[in-house]
């Protein structure tokens, strides 16, 4: 007897930074607090400080090479040396004051490149269906 799997098709999501398109096959989305815990004489905890961190958006796919490889990698390389903070629209979200952290361009010879680009965000995260 033979079982068939089937398998789920998800197609890469196209999402610009920069003006630059990425075809987001694999997203990533992090953050954390940073808080810092004493002790008092007592043995109780006290929280003497409490930050939020920026949060990280890493998209990783790939960019067709078929025009001008070389202007992806002038103008990401651009984002990481600028203090220029952007938007990027993701899946419904909006992401403001994006700034570049990273980027990696890995071109194989063909029509397409696998990029992987981090970004931070410090500002607020907002969508369409999030309350």
């Amino acid at each position: 007897m033979r079982t068939v799997t089937e398998l789920s098709y998800r197609e890469a999501e196209p999402v610009s930074i920069n003006g630059k398109t990425v075809y987001c096959e694999r997203f990533r989305a992090f953050s954390a607090r940073s808080i810092n815990e004493e002790s008092t004489v007592d043995g109780d905890l006290v929280v003497t400080d409490n930050a939020q961190r920026s949060t990280r958006l890493v998209f990783c796919g790939r960019v067709c090479t078929d025009d001008s490889p070389e202007s992806f990698i002038v103008n990401f390389n651009q984002l990481v040396h600028s203090d220029s903070a952007f938007a990027v629209t993701f899946m419904g979200l909006n992401f403001s004051s994006c700034r570049m952290l990273s980027y990696s361009f890995d071109s194989r010879g063909g029509d397409w490149a696998d990029v992987t680009v981090t970004l931070i965000t410090s500002g607020r995260i907002a969508g369409s269906n999030v309350s």
